[in-house]
């Protein structure tokens, strides 16, 4: 083990932002050791940004061809035995400038694999806030495994640019799953969450995550498979990690959650003009819920929405069909 933190950005045609997220590295009250970026193949002005950057040194890695999104987030992972802190940043996002010195600080003393993870707050292309992801109250809260992996089966949010790995100069014991487009990254969580010694959860917006046209979610949202169906697949598949069985209410638990998601889907797509794409989405969710839930989901949706953006009056980007 060489360094305390490493950054890996992992990056593809990055020269809209990219700037923007070395510059908020560079603003840390406690930098990493090395900042990696992983180049996936930009034919953009990519790596001319990060070479000539004034106030950072990084470190650019040209992949032999594109590897897909979680195919370079694997090469990321590859620096785990290096650091005792991993940070894969997006080069999109953004993390305020004490990040690093409080999400390290939560594992002071301790040994072994840990994981934290704080609220993020979500921005449009011209940095304007849209929404935080939870209750900013500064708590901050140590969550047992087992509540980890609930959370992780009900699809509870956390952003890349939030979450920080404690590797403590050990390999990670797993990778991101490339046949998972959208929902690679919570598989990953739960399964790297599974073996960790500590995991903390930080009430403090300290991460912003882009929301823009061309977020990888977006690009693969119009398919089915990963839009609805790996959805439902992950809440299985996390909700097994606790090994405590399927009871009845748990999975109508579930069953609800999916329903509501699906349904918030569905009428984004709806609203973005693509009747036949909404209609594909409900049958799809419909064919794992029922009828009962489906029509409960969507009247939480209506009642949600209304009071979200007709109330509150709330920003929402038309290309996040999540939320």
């Amino acid at each position: 083990m060489n360094s305390r933190i490493i950054t890996a950005i992992p990056v593809f045609n990055g020269e809209a932002f990219i700037a923007q997220t070395l510059a908020s590295v560079a603003r840390q009250t406690l930098r990493p050791d090395r900042v990696v970026v992983l180049d996936n193949g930009s034919t953009d002005r990519t790596a001319e940004i990060v070479s000539h950057f004034p106030d950072l040194k990084c470190e650019f890695i040209r992949n032999p061809k594109n590897l897909g999104l979680f195919g370079n987030l694997n090469r990321c992972l590859e620096f785990a035995p290096e650091t005792e802190f991993l940070h894969l940043l997006h080069a999109d996002d953004l993390i305020q400038p004490e990040y690093y010195e409080v999400m390290t600080g939560l594992f002071a003393g301790g040994a072994g694999r840990g994981l934290a993870w704080c609220l993020d707050e979500r921005i449009d292309e011209q940095n304007r806030r849209l929404s935080v992801s939870g209750r900013a109250d500064g708590n901050i809260e140590t969550v047992g495994r087992d509540a980890f992996l609930r959370r992780k089966a009900e699809l509870g949010n956390q952003a890349f640019c939030a979450t920080l790995l404690r590797t403590d100069g050990q390999p990670s014991p797993v990778t991101f799953r490339e046949d998972f487009p959208i929902m690679g990254d919570t598989l990953f969580w739960a399964a790297f969450g599974a073996g960790c010694e500590k995991i903390i959860h930080v009430h403090r917006a300290l991460a912003q995550y882009r929301w823009h046209g061309s977020n990888e979610t977006s690009l693969h949202a119009p398919v089915i498979q990963s839009l609805v169906l790996d959805e439902w697949r992950t809440m299985e598949t996390n909700e097994r990690l606790r090994g405590r069985g399927w009871s009845g209410p748990r999975k109508l638990k579930l069953t609800g959650l999916f329903a509501v998601r699906s349904a918030i889907k569905a009428k984004r797509v709806r609203q973005n003009g693509d009747a036949a794409g909404a209609g594909e989405i409900t049958r799809a969710a419909r064919g794992i819920t029922g009828w009962p839930p489906w029509l409960a989901g969507k009247i939480l949706v209506e009642l949600r929405d209304f009071y979200l953006f007709a109330i509150l009056r709330r920003a929402r980007h038309p290309k996040n069909i999540y939320g």
